[in-house]
């Protein structure tokens, strides 16, 4: 059997606060997340993950994979950076060598005697790569490595495109469609089992194909455009408006209007309300009437705030980044290039500002920091809801982001 090992590199910092509870390459681009996707182009291959060490067991917990550690007995590894987004896979044999572009390492192919030695907290060191180039050949390839999580957005539809062109292959299943539903371009869309639809809904694929996962229940009236991907055990709720590049993940309640949003699982947003052009994490809810904006009035590019910085996406529309656990209160209005925290209560009838650092509680006259112990208490109500418990090890990452993002807290207080 082949060895393949998905590591994380420093870069991870840009994708907080989604990255605080997960590895990178879980986040999502198109119909998967990197290592979904990666892992579908090493079939009957090893597969070892590297992730920072707070994270490892919990990862443990969700994957049969080795964990932090090279478990292979193979004479040859290949370590993948889990920001690329692959489309063909690297070889795995080969000889040793590092992949590289603008000094960032893309791939490591190396023996098993160069592999023990390395431990994930090599890849999170910016000058490990100096380490490498002196020991191996180096080759430049031209890679696609996310830099930031509007990337993702921005790429979104195009991704939806490509995974289901490339991967899905199987029969689309129409048995619970009723009566009065429109297909537009059929051979474009699929539709797994157990999936209701509802009379009145039109899904588009002419401009995109559409995606839709088992169990999913499509409530009257409802329009969807392709490109489109919606997960398993998602509910669309009636009158709901699910625009191109749209990405649902698991066990969602979507309503309203939604556009060019990536959606990771377990999230509630049953109301009317506009999303657009941006990035959601798991285990939020968003009141009814939420919206964002997603375009400026001048017409510029968006720029973003992250604490004391401030960010040129050179993107001309995105909406807002969200952490996980994170709640709003009804009729919350975020402004163009919002990066909302993990596990933040946001609860206020003015604009919140544009950064809110994670485990904040905003009101309208009120700015403190929420309270560990109540907001552990909030999550795993939310869980249960779902018959999901917060295992030892969640909680503990759960405790452990508290720690790291005090500091932060502190920063933006000041």
């Amino acid at each position: 059997m082949k060895s393949i090992c998905i590591f994380e590199d420093s870069a991870y910092q840009n994708f907080l606060p989604l990255a605080y509870s997960r590895p990178v390459y879980e986040l999502r681009c198109g119909i998967y997340s990197f290592l979904e996707r990666i892992i579908l182009q090493y079939p009957d291959t090893e597969i070892n993950l590297f992730c920072r060490e707070y994270l490892k067991s919990v990862l443990a917990e969700s994957y049969p994979h080795s964990v932090n550690k090279i478990k292979s007995n193979n004479e040859v590894c290949l370590f993948i950076n889990g920001r690329f987004l692959m489309s063909t896979p690297i070889a795995i044999s080969g000889k040793e060598e590092i992949g590289i572009i603008d000094n960032t390492i893309v791939y490591a192919r190396l023996l098993r005697e160069n592999c023990l030695s390395i431990t994930p907290e090599k890849f999170l060191e910016n000058d490990f790569i100096y380490e490498l180039k002196k020991k191996f050949e180096v080759k430049r390839v031209d890679a696609g490595l996310i830099q930031y999580p509007w990337d993702l957005i921005y790429l979104n539809k195009e991704q939806i495109t490509s995974d289901f062109t490339t991967y899905i292959k199987g029969e689309s299943i129409r048995e619970n469609v009723y009566e009065g539903v429109h297909f537009i371009k059929e051979s474009q869309i699929f539709v797994g089992k157990n999936t209701i639809i509802k009379p009145g809904c039109v899904l588009d694929a002419e401009n995109g194909p559409i995606y839709v996962g088992d169990n999913v229940k499509i409530s009257p009236n409802s329009v969807i455009e392709g490109p489109a991907f919606i997960d398993d055990n998602v509910v669309i709720q009636a009158l709901s408006r699910i625009h191109a590049g749209s990405n649902i993940g698991k066990v969602c309640k979507i309503g309203g209007e939604i556009t060019n949003t990536i959606i990771q699982g377990f999230t509630n947003k049953q109301h009317d309300g506009f999303l657009g052009d941006s990035y959601i994490g798991s285990w939020v809810n968003l009141g009814a009437g939420t919206v964002n904006s997603n375009l400026t009035n001048l017409y510029g590019t968006v720029k973003v705030q992250v604490f004391d910085k401030i960010i040129d996406t050179g993107q001309t529309f995105l909406g807002m980044i969200m952490g996980d656990h994170t709640k709003t209160a009804i009729n919350t209005k975020f402004t163009t290039g919002s990066i909302i925290g993990f596990a933040c209560n946001i609860i206020m009838t003015s604009t919140p500002p544009k950064f809110i650092p994670s485990f904040s509680w905003y009101s309208d006259n009120v700015t403190r920091a929420y309270d560990i112990t109540r907001e552990l208490q909030v999550a795993k109500r939310m869980m249960a809801r779902r018959n999901k418990n917060m295992t030892c090890n969640g909680e503990k990452v759960f405790e452990t982001i508290y720690t790291l993002t005090e500091m932060e807290r502190k920063l933006h207080d000041n």
